[in-house]
C-alpha cells in the first residue's frame, strides 16, 4: 500500500454519502426509538415512577450518540456499498471503510480491534490501526458463517479456518440492528458475487 494511500485511511477513506434508502430507514429508526423511549420510560417518570428515570435518562443519551455516529461522514451508514462497488475496485482505488474487527462468534482470544476493511475487487483484507494485518486473502478464500441478521447486523467470514468478524457499528448504537443488515447485506450480497461463499 502506497504511503499516501495509508495516510488517507489513517484519517478515514473518503467515502460517498449514504444512498437515499440508508438514512429514511436511519430516520424512521431514531424517530421509532425515540417513540419508544418517550412511552415506555419518560411517561412513567411523568406519572411519578421515578425508577425509569434513570434507564430513561441513558436511552436517551444512547438515542443522542447514534444519532451523531451515523451523522458522521466516517460514520457506520456511510459504509453502505452502492451497487456494483466491489467489481469496480482496483489495487489502485479499492473500496475502504472503517470496522471493527474481533475474532469471531466461537473464539476468545484478542481483544476487538479498530481498523479499515479493504477490498481490491479480488482480495480482502483487515488491516488495523497498529497496521497489523488481521487477515488478508483472495475473495474465492472466503466463507461466511451467516447473512447479516437483526440480532447480528455484521460480517462473519471464515478465513483459513479460522472465523473473523467486521462490524460497522458501535455497541450502543440503538439503530444498528435495523439499519446493519441493509449496510453490511450489500457488503454480503456483493461479496457472494465476487464468489465468497
Amino acid at each position: 500500500m502506497t504511503s499516501e494511500r495509508r495516510l488517507r485511511l489513517r484519517f478515514g477513506p473518503d467515502r460517498p454519502d449514504a444512498p437515499a434508502h440508508v438514512k429514511r430507514l436511519r430516520v424512521w429508526t431514531m424517530v421509532s426509538i425515540w417513540v419508544f423511549i418517550l412511552m415506555f420510560f419518560i411517561v412513567p417518570v411523568g406519572f411519578g415512577s421515578f425508577l425509569f428515570a434513570v434507564p430513561a435518562v441513558a436511552f436517551t443519551v444512547m438515542l443522542l450518540a447514534s444519532v451523531r455516529e451515523s451523522r458522521r461522514p466516517d460514520g457506520p451508514d456511510a459504509e453502505t456499498l452502492h451497487r456494483g462497488e466491489l467489481a469496480a475496485a482496483t489495487p489502485d482505488a479499492p473500496v475502504a471503510v472503517n470496522g471493527l474487527w474481533s475474532t469471531g462468534l466461537r473464539a476468545r482470544g484478542e481483544p476487538t480491534r479498530r481498523g479499515w476493511l479493504v477490498c481490491d475487487g479480488t482480495r480482502l483484507r483487515f488491516e488495523d490501526v497498529d497496521e497489523v494485518i488481521r487477515f488478508d486473502t483472495t475473495i474465492d478464500r472466503v466463507g461466511f458463517v451467516s447473512p447479516p441478521t437483526f440480532f447480528r447486523p455484521q460480517i462473519d467470514l471464515v478465513i483459513g479456518g479460522a472465523n473473523h468478524s467486521v462490524r460497522f457499528f458501535a455497541a450502543y448504537d440503538l439503530g444498528a440492528s435495523f439499519v446493519g443488515p441493509t449496510v453490511v447485506g450489500e457488503w454480503y450480497a456483493q461479496l457472494r458475487e465476487l464468489g465468497a461463499g
